[in-house]
């Protein structure tokens, strides 16, 4: 509704406007008695056509004034528009406070539509949780729900908190959280986040963290705080306006008082012309372009960003992304999944299912690698009475009866100390070797995975401007040079603790360049000192843990390191339509003041004023919705 209103006047203006320039044309000769044509039908058109937009604006500079905010770009619009009145200029004054209302109106509608692709993520704020505990549905508060008690989450529905499946199996559209465009399978015992959408079946699901913590709500928060941090664009630009304009007020009032003094101080013509250029110096000097065109800028990059699943925490960090020279990436949830998988099944008889008995052996474990091994069998195979006389070889293996046979199951040292036949798989990984009923029966290979974009994405990442990738890992150094070498990443560090991966990056900050920035990139608890010490910290938001997305400074949604290359893109565009704006803006502004300060236009100087002022407004606030028309 108030935009319509603000519509309705802006057109009604016009109008009078366009109007009045027509009349001024034609009926310049028509008098009323001893009232000109001018005073009697184009002052009292263009006063109310005036008065119409820009009340609202003398309101606004009443309550700056008062907080002692006087010399703002709407005070020396304001003092721009009466001078042009006072000397006889209706049709310029009117112009001017239009032109410039146009401009605002211009910049809401940017506003609000790179707005959109950040508040999308607000309507995923959920009203209301059904409780389950006890089995009986009540309807709550998310805010009321504790930890530990049961909801409910029916097809349809929206996964409200953080919490872990303790019945049901359902399909989950997560492309609101992680962009990630294929449902993904859900069931007892896994965890599932809040944000997503369960598709098919009931969920029972156990609360894991409250609202105020879950995983939506920090997404929201980080995006409700997303502009509070300024860049030094934007920090130059508010300094800039609070100097510039009382000394442009100075300059304007010495333009139209001084060289009547000299020229001769008893011409009311030669005061008039001078008073002329003071105003019009006024019209032009008005800082709105740069006001208005820059931080409009910054704020469509972070709305442009989150289109691709990248919450940008601040404005300030659009400028670090684009000078980003160095990344550092931790490597376990970061360039691979974070989860073990069978990678490769070496059989060597085929008398035997080699899943089978790797399942046998790892039954009642919960390491990382027996869930590798159950995660592979899709079916239940194993039945519990053909398991006896279970022992686990501490850091070698587990050794059992199975269907009244030997059988052993882990490492090389385990085949070793029993002397047990079995073959050497040289691939990287987790090796696992099989001996049943003292016959090597094969190994299994079980590794973590590298994520299926982690390799075009760094490989990009050269081509984006950043010179130096780092991969700091746990893992051994065979694991750590093959992934090197498969993501052409130029230089890694392996068998690190966290604590030294501090100190390795700690190294890199001193060493770097000045300007340059440094990026670490990482998902875990361990990873949130790096997050911190880097110049820029970028987390993995969705399997991440709560440590590491507060640390950092941008959360990727998606986990995907590709985002990277895309904010990196986005950033780069956007800092160069800032720098467009600036340029384009200061350098008209002083061409303008020049021609029209030593009076080469004459009468005509007040609209290449308005076209200083207004127009260029526009030209940089259009330049920056330019931004929300590219592709990343």
């Amino acid at each position: 509704m108030k935009n319509k209103i603000e519509l309705i006047k802006i057109i009604t203006s016009s109008i009078i406007l366009i109007l009045m320039l027509i009349f001024n044309f034609t009926f310049t000769d028509i008098s009323f008695g001893n009232v000109s044509f001018e005073l009697a039908i184009i002052l009292p058109f263009t006063l109310f056509g005036y008065l119409l937009i820009s009340y609202p604006y003398y309101i606004k500079a009443f309550k700056h004034i008062i907080h002692g905010q006087i010399f703002d770009e709407i005070f020396l619009t304001l003092l721009a528009t009466i001078v042009a009145f006072v000397i006889g200029e209706y049709i310029e004054g009117l112009a001017v406070i239009l032109f410039f209302t146009l401009g605002e109106y211009i910049e809401e509608i940017g506003y609000k539509k790179s707005q959109k692709n950040v508040e999308a993520i607000f309507e995923m704020r959920p009203d209301k949780v059904t409780l389950y505990n006890d089995k009986i549905e009540v309807i709550v508060e998310p805010e009321k729900v504790k930890i530990n008690d049961y909801i409910i989450v029916k097809p349809g529905e929206r996964v409200p908190l953080d919490g872990i499946v303790i019945e049901g199996k359902s399909t989950l559209d997560t492309s609101s959280m992680t962009g990630e465009s294929l449902p993904r399978e859900i069931h007892e015992n896994q965890e599932i986040i809040s944000g997503v959408v369960n598709l098919s079946s009931i969920l029972i699901i156990k609360v894991t963290k409250e609202f105020y913590n879950s995983t939506l709500n920090q997404v929201l928060e980080l995006v409700e705080n997303a502009t509070n941090k300024k860049t030094k664009e934007e920090k130059f630009i508010s300094k800039f306006a609070r100097i510039y304009t009382p000394i442009v007020v100075l300059l304007a009032v010495i333009v139209a008082i001084i060289p009547p003094l000299f020229i001769n101080m008893n011409s009311l013509d030669v005061w008039s012309d001078w008073i002329f250029r003071g105003a019009t110096f006024l019209v032009i000097s008005c800082p709105c372009s740069l006001v208005i065109s820059v931080p409009m800028a910054f704020f469509i990059g972070i709305g442009e960003a989150s289109k691709y699943k990248a919450l940008i925490k601040g404005s300030i960090y659009i400028e670090q992304i684009n000078k980003l020279s160095t990344i550092v990436l931790d490597k376990t949830g970061t360039i691979t999944k974070g989860n073990f998988e069978v990678s490769s099944i070496n059989k060597e008889n085929n008398n035997y299912n080699i899943l089978e008995l790797a399942y046998a052996s790892e039954l009642h474990s919960n390491h990382p690698i027996a869930k590798a091994i159950k995660n592979k069998i899709t079916t239940e195979i194993i039945d519990i009475n053909d398991i006896k006389d279970f022992k686990v070889i501490e850091g070698k293996g587990n050794y059992l009866t199975y269907k009244g046979k030997p059988l052993y199951v882990g490492n090389e040292a385990l085949m070793k100390e029993f002397n047990l036949s079995y073959k050497v798989l040289s691939e990287v990984g987790t090796i696992i070797y099989i001996n049943y009923d003292n016959e090597f029966i094969g190994s299994i290979c079980i590794k973590d995975i590298i994520k299926e974009d982690s390799k075009e994405a760094i490989t990009t990442f050269y081509k984006r401007g950043i010179k130096n990738v780092y991969m700091l890992t746990g893992d051994n150094e065979k694991v750590a040079k093959e992934i090197a070498s498969t993501c052409q990443i130029n230089n890694y560090y392996s068998n690190l603790l966290p604590q030294d991966k501090a100190k390795i990056l700690d190294e890199i900050l001193k060493n770097k360049k000045k300007n340059e920035v440094v990026g670490f990139v990482g998902d875990g608890v361990n990873d949130a000192i790096s997050l911190k010490m880097s110049d820029l910290g970028i987390s993995m938001g969705a399997l991440g843990s709560d440590a590491a997305i507060e640390a950092s400074d941008v959360v990727l949604m998606n986990d995907s390191l590709n985002t990277i290359n895309k904010i990196k893109k986005i950033s780069k565009s956007t800092i160069f339509v800032v720098y467009e704006n600036i340029i384009l803006s200061i350098g008209i502004k002083v061409l303008i003041m020049i021609i029209t300060s030593i009076g080469l236009l004459g009468s005509y100087s007040m609209w290449l004023g308005i076209f200083g002022d207004v127009g260029v407004t526009l030209i940089c606030v259009l330049n920056a919705l330019r931004l929300m028309l590219k592709k990343y």
